[in-house]
């Protein structure tokens, strides 16, 4: 009596495509499988014939939003590599309700439509009709400057193989964890498979079957880094010394850890198992532009100079002259204004038109002393919208110096992260801890804790110094080492996730 070689992992994983949106789709994973793209080429790996097959080609996207529901339909063309005559080919369609509430958002993805055939060394593996059972959700809650979401997925799904030479039934679930901000976006997938087979012997007289079982475990990285770095001119005869250059590059890793069946043309091999592991990667050429330059003579052999002049190429100061008097104190609306473009947390548009032609309504001002001709008058009201200021009853202030405290409590803020400082009687670990007021103790505990400050050490103490005026060189190095923190650090937190056994 003669098996036929069917081995039981058709590995076609469904991994729902969480991006956050709005966003480019070459900024996400692609649709619900363990694949990667560099935007020009696709790559997947499928688990058909016993051992790891990577397909390449094209996926197509098309997306319709009308309200709150999003329309997707996913196409793939792909082939195997090599020149192999192997093809997958696979279309997809989504629904997507949007559920929104104060600043989160409840996304339920359900799935329409689902065709699949998967063609390896002259094998058909055809996805069963009425087979498939989806669901996946996801959460996003949308802080001032970053975006932050978790998402949940589940799918079972079977393939015929062959004609009628056997069945297999792939289970998953998995989990996303993500994030998006001006300096970096990442998002990382874990997805935990179990699949269980039948493999019909060719014996018309006395068919057998054979069942397999097999488990697999994947973790997909994703990473946006947006970086600055300063470029000196080379000839002496030009009207800059140098200049900030802003560096995007995306990198995305996909590893896959496998237990299964060990198949042969006779059959499956008893008590051996395929154990291993597989690896994808693309890294994506990087995106230059030149930002505009902005020397001031009072900066020459300053400390903060390079965080003065990367944020003046980024407009998050505005210069007339020549002078950008760094030891004067900044003022509440400059640093605002400052915060809010390094974090591009301000929504340029111009007033939406409606199909009569009327413009929406012009934005009431919040605070009397900022009207809508002040210079920073939207920079304060996007602030005020998101909860990083409440000015002081009905006036903001913007001319009034800023202290340590306010600055830190504004940062961490706007990133979302207060609630990461332990229950109440706790110490920050400065020596003036005392000295730093209760609504602002939390942010400058978080603030320490992850990195973003490290205080002062004088005589053998380390000082916050939190009601000390912040100047506009100290509030420049704060701002910049908040973009180098929106981009390293949470890229480092999540890279960790990666990290795993066998």
């Amino acid at each position: 009596m003669k098996r036929t070689g069917i081995i039981a992992a058709v590995f076609v994983i469904a991994t729902v495509c969480f991006l956050l949106s709005p966003c480019p789709p070459v900024l996400g994973f692609t649709g619900y499988d363990l694949g990667l793209t560099d935007n020009k080429e696709y790559q997947e790996i499928v688990f058909v014939s016993g051992k790891p097959t990577v397909f390449r080609g094209t996926v197509k996207e098309t997306t319709r939003t009308r309200d709150n529901t999003e329309q997707t339909t996913l196409t793939y063309k792909l082939e195997g590599l090599n020149g192999s005559k192997d093809k997958l080919s696979r279309t997809i369609k989504l629904t997507t309700s949007i559920e929104k509430r104060n600043n989160q958002e409840v996304h339920v993805t359900t799935l329409d439509s689902l065709t699949e055939t998967i063609n390896i060394g002259g094998k058909q593996y055809k996805l069963v009709k009425d087979s498939v059972f989806f669901n996946g959700s996801r959460v996003v809650d949308r802080q001032a400057v970053i975006d932050y979401l978790v998402g949940n997925w589940y799918i079972k799904k079977s393939y015929e193989v062959g004609r009628g030479e056997g069945r297999v039934t792939v289970e998953i679930s998995g989990e996303s964890d993500g994030y998006r901000n001006a300096w970096g976006e990442g998002e990382t997938r874990t997805v935990q498979v179990s699949l269980q087979g039948e493999i019909v012997s060719d014996d018309d007289d006395s068919p057998a079957v054979s069942r397999w079982q097999g488990s697999l475990r994947a973790v997909m990285n994703r990473s946006l880094s947006r970086t600055l770095y300063y470029s000196e001119s080379s000839p002496e005869l030009i009207s800059f010394a140098g200049g900030f250059v802003e560096n995007k590059r995306e990198d995305q890793t996909l590893k896959i850890i496998y237990d299964l069946p060990t198949v042969t043309d006779d059959g499956i091999m008893d008590g051996v198992r395929n154990r291993g592991e597989e690896t994808l990667a693309f890294t994506s050429p990087p995106e230059v532009k030149r930002l505009f330059v902005k020397e001031c003579k009072d900066l020459r052999g300053h400390w903060a100079r390079q965080a003065i002049e990367a944020l003046c190429g980024l407009g998050a100061f505005d210069v007339q002259g020549d002078y950008f008097q760094p030891g004067v104190a900044i003022r509440r609306g400059e640093f605002i204004k400052a915060m809010m473009v390094v974090g591009e947390a301000v929504d340029e548009a111009e007033p939406a038109t409606t199909a009569r032609g009327k413009k929406t309504p012009v934005e009431e001002p919040y605070f009397l002393d900022v009207d809508r001709e002040h210079p920073y008058f939207k920079y304060i009201q996007a602030a005020y919208r998101k909860g990083l200021v409440q000015g002081n009853g009905a006036v903001f202030l913007p001319n009034s110096n800023l202290t340590r405290a306010e600055a830190i409590s504004i940062l961490v803020k706007a990133m979302g992260l207060e609630n990461l400082a332990p229950t109440p009687y706790y110490t920050t670990g400065y020596y003036d801890d005392a000295q730093i007021p209760l609504w602002a103790k939390d942010a400058v505990y978080v603030a320490t804790y992850y990195g973003l400050i490290k205080g002062d050490l004088v005589g053998g103490n380390r000082l916050f110094r939190p009601l000390d005026i912040v100047t506009r060189a100290e509030a420049a190095s704060l701002l910049d080492q908040f973009r180098i923190y929106l981009n390293q650090d949470f890229r480092k937190d999540r890279e960790r996730v990666y990290q795993f056994s066998s």
